[in-house]
């Protein structure tokens, strides 16, 4: 009988010492210390751990097959601060109804993800025993974006292979962070990568010096699975933001980041102020201001002097000079 107790005790203990080692050790972490790695593949070093997250703000809900949150924490601004959420696809698809923009919300006991079907990302997987209290606060404000350069985010892709990677994954620290890149223009699209909604930015002046976007998140593209109505191959854009994923199957080629628009919003053509069409407003658009400020000439459709006649009034007065203050050195 003796013998019997103690092989149970021992399986009992082997059991709870297996399951301990699923969970961090840690109690709380934060987005970044999830996220946070130097492992050559950017994979986290919670990788199939449960976890109990501080979490952040909630920047951006999708709400496909299964319900996604990304989630921002203001105190790391420039890197590691962005995590995304997902429902389990078998147990819970969609459980974050209740939440809404803005809200920073804590998660218990989620599952830290970066297999084949995360594609790399760092993805919290709301299980069966997941929960998250009521938010900690409400009505929190979006963040603006982290400007980063394309390169920054760049791929190379293999025209003889077919294949798409990056030299390093130095953009981790990006990984579900709303970031904007500037002074772009679409180049190849539908069929440029692994999903009809991809295609390419590539710097104005540095063709050869592309990332990839997708705009299956943007919730105001009517076909997820298609590029946004707006992108057209040639598009001038001023600044294009988003949330940044990874997307790694090797088995097929693919090794990227790409940056998913969330809304129209985040496609930028033009400046209002900008009058030399540079993408940023500065004292040459400032002289082109002042040649037609308070003089006789009137301002119609569809140059609107030049476009100086910021409010489109007749005449360039003290109400476009407040306008144009407003976007003083914007895109510099």
């Amino acid at each position: 009988m003796k013998k019997v107790i103690t092989a149970a005790v021992v399986v009992v203990f082997i059991f709870l010492t297996m399951a301990t080692q699923l969970f961090a050790e840690e109690p709380n972490l934060s987005i970044y210390e999830i996220q946070y790695t130097e492992n050559p593949d950017g994979s986290s070093y919670y990788d199939q751990q449960y976890v109990n997250c501080n979490g952040g703000i909630v920047i951006h809900k999708y709400l496909g097959s299964r319900h996604r949150l990304v989630l921002y924490d203001p105190n790391y601004p420039d890197g590691w601060g962005g995590i995304s959420v997902k429902g389990d696809y078998n147990i819970n698809p969609t459980p974050f109804d209740d939440v809404n923009l803005g809200d920073w919300i804590c998660l218990d006991n989620v599952f830290v993800d970066e297999t084949s079907k995360a594609r790399g990302n760092t993805d919290l997987i709301f299980k069966d025993i997941s929960s998250y209290p009521p938010p900690i606060s409400i009505g929190n404000s979006l963040p603006e974006p982290l400007i980063v350069d394309v390169n920054d985010i760049a791929v190379v892709y293999d025209d003889v292979n077919e294949t798409c990677y990056v030299t390093d994954h130095r953009a981790e620290k990006y990984e579900a962070m709303y970031i904007q890149v500037r002074n772009v223009v679409v180049g190849d699209y539908n069929n440029a990568g692994s999903h009809r909604d991809n295609y390419s930015l590539c710097e104005i002046y540095e063709p050869n010096i592309y990332c990839w976007a997708a705009d299956y998140m943007n919730i105001d593209n009517p076909d997820y699975e298609t590029t946004h109505p707006i992108v057209e191959s040639g598009l001038k854009l001023c600044s294009v933001s988003g949330i940044l994923e990874q997307y790694t199957k090797l088995s097929e080629g693919w090794d990227y980041y790409q940056l998913l628009t969330t809304k129209e919003g985040d496609f930028e053509i033009e400046q209002l102020a900008d009058l030399d069409g540079d993408c940023g407003v500065d004292f040459v658009d400032f002289g082109l201001f002042a040649n037609h400020w308070l003089t006789d000439e009137q301002c119609v459709e569809p140059s609107w002097c030049g476009g100086v006649d910021l409010t489109q009034n007749g005449t360039v007065d003290i109400f476009d000079l407040k306008e144009f203050s407003e976007h003083w050195l914007e895109g510099k």
